[in-house]
């Protein structure tokens, strides 16, 4: 219920003239949420995802709203995923979750960094941020599927704005929610969509 609370904050913040974009969220994060429950029930996984997909979406209505990936949100996402992974290793022999959080975090956040370096304002500090905490709550494997995701739906969504006369090369799209939309995809379809890359990539 407090996620939901948020996340209808940050969509009640929206401009005036984006109400229907602000009732399109609050269906949006319905819709996550009773995802999550149909998939794993009230069990730790409702919780872990809950709070995961909190943040995306939290994260994703702002970036459309200001083009900016909040550091807060980032932060807090990851000394959430950090603790998960803490309590998680409790009961599991070696550093198992921990080092999914560590490896994870960096599989994705360095890439996201080195790309940021390279297209000098393409990517945004904010963006390698929240790869990183993809990584942290989805693992090496899984983030990297997600990124994998991102990249390709905003390519194709950019190529449909430029060849509508919408945009050009050089307008600004947010990546933030095509990063969204692929963690999400990961969240439920992650078993299928890890088997199809696999297949496909030979790994």
């Amino acid at each position: 219920m407090a996620a939901s609370w948020l996340i209808a904050e940050c969509a009640r913040r929206l401009p005036s003239d984006q109400k229907q974009l602000n009732l399109f969220f609050m269906f949006f994060a319905f819709a996550v949420f009773t995802g999550l429950y149909l998939k794993f029930g009230f069990t730790p996984y409702y919780f872990i995802y809950g709070v995961f997909s909190a943040c995306l979406i939290m994260s994703g209505i702002i970036d459309l709203k200001v083009h900016i990936l909040p550091n807060i949100i980032n932060a807090a996402g990851l000394a959430a995923a950090f603790i998960i992974s803490v309590a998680r290793g409790v009961n599991t022999p070696g550093p198992g979750p921990v080092w999914d959080f560590l490896s994870g975090g960096a599989a994705c956040g360095v890439p996201m960094l080195l790309i940021s370096v390279i297209s000098k304002r393409g990517v945004g500090m904010g963006d390698v941020k929240f790869a990183a905490l993809i990584g942290a709550f989805l693992g090496v494997l899984g983030g990297l599927c997600a990124l994998w995701l991102s990249i390709v739906l905003g390519g194709v969504f950019s190529a449909v704005l430029i060849a509508a006369g919408k945009a050009t090369r050089k307008s600004y799209i947010p990546f933030g929610p095509f990063m969204v939309i692929g963690a999400l995809i990961m969240v439920f379809f992650g078993d299928f969509i890890k088997t199809f890359l696999s297949a496909a990539y030979h790994v």
